[in-house]
């Protein structure tokens, strides 16, 4: 994670706030804690195997992932397996299958969930076996059972049935329902159901770790990806959604962060303070830039966002490019300066969202960004 990379990056914006007028300052501040803490409280997702040991985990999660799961630094504490990619985060693992046919106990188990709450349930069968889990479906209620007892959790269980490439669409359906209706049936199990997905998680990396684009026979893994993101908590949405690429989730996560900087920026534009506004407006949008760049799965800094910047044609800061043309239209139209000002400081600000958007999280060229950022602002400073 580049926890200390965004503290950094908040801390620097705290420090140009603090230069603010008392009651704007906290205005402000009021409408950034949120954010700062919805990224600053991430942590690791921690979820637990439970379904049949026959099921590759490492496979699923290497084809989810995009990459050998072979990651750096797996720590295991207490059951718990922690799995790190470098600058991307990780997840903690907790494998409660196999428990009749390795030393794994119930005791073991239940050390494991005290000691931390876990946020999900992952119920993994393979394709090619009959759906006999009367025994794993019991397991897993006990399991359930013991996370709400002590933690009073309320953790998802998702079913994820892989298939061979070649198996039928309408064969992988049945089979995705057969599942479903194990899982979502009477008892402790329904309560806690949330989709069953059917998915092929084979794929080839080369010796360097990429995908050879000939052996990708995976379908479907991104719409696992996208179901195990928006079901765990907020704590530990975003660092998933970087790692796994949910998209759906990143663009949200993302617009929610332009939307809330949007009217910061526009709050602070309203106020008649001659250039000092330039800094904090300057500062909160490298913040955003930096915001989405994480959200996105980059390595972000303040550099990257500077060079972003650049590639925009935005050179001395976007902050006073808008300010300072808000203030020459204000020269025509007197008794609106500050409603101006603050509309274009604010619509300014979301074309540099907007873009950063559009090229780190949707795809697009610095080309494709860079008409994006001017249809979004030059009309508004005009």
């Amino acid at each position: 994670m580049n926890r200390q990379t965004l503290l950094s990056i908040y801390e620097r914006l705290e420090a140009v706030i603090s230069k603010l007028p008392g009651p704007l300052q906290n205005a402000v501040m009021g409408e950034l804690n949120p954010i700062k803490q919805a990224f600053l409280s991430q942590r690791l997702a921690r979820i637990v195997l439970v379904g049949k040991p026959g099921a590759d985990a490492s496979a699923l999660l290497s084809s989810l992932l995009g990459t050998p799961l072979q990651m750096i630094e797996a720590k295991q504490t207490g059951g718990w397996v922690t799995y790190e990619l470098r600058g991307r985060g990780g997840f903690r693992i907790l494998d409660a299958r196999r428990l009749n046919e390795t030393s794994l106990t119930w005791k073991a188990l239940e050390g494991a969930i005290s000691e931390e709450s876990p946020d999900l349930f992952l119920f993994l069968v393979h394709g090619s076996q009959p759906l006999d889990l009367g025994l794993e479906c019991e397991q897993t209620a006990r399991l359930l059972e013991m996370a709400e007892l002590r933690h009073r959790s309320k953790a998802g269980l998702i079913g994820v049935i892989d298939l061979p490439s070649a198996t039928p669409r309408d064969v992988a359906e049945a089979r995705r329902l057969e599942l479903q209706a194990w899982l979502s049936g009477p008892g402790k199990l329904s309560a806690h159901f949330v989709k069953s997905v059917e998915v092929c998680s084979f794929v080839r990396f080369r010796v360097d770790g990429s995908i050879d684009p000939d052996r990708d026979e995976r379908r479907n893994v991104d719409l696992l990806g996208e179901v195990l993101a928006r079901e765990l908590p907020g704590e530990a949405q975003v660092e998933m959604a970087r790692l796994v690429g949910a998209k759906n989730v990143q663009l949200e996560v993302a617009h929610n962060l332009v939307r809330s900087l949007t009217t910061v920026c526009g709050a602070i534009g309203v106020q008649p303070i001659p250039f000092a506004d330039f800094p904090i407006l300057t500062a909160i949008q490298f913040a955003m830039v930096s915001g989405i760049m994480h959200v996105s799965g980059r390595e972000l800094g303040l550099r990257s966002a500077a060079e972003f910047f650049g590639a925009l044609g935005i050179n001395i800061g976007a902050g006073m490019i808008f300010r300072e043309g808000a203030r020459a239209a204000a020269k025509l139209l007197p008794g609106w300066g500050n409603a101006i000002s603050g509309g274009v400081a604010a619509g300014g600000t979301y074309a540099v969202g907007r873009s950063a958007i559009g090229y780190f999280i949707e795809g697009i060229s610095i080309r494709e960004a860079r008409k994006l950022f001017h249809r979004q602002a030059l009309p508004k400073t005009r």
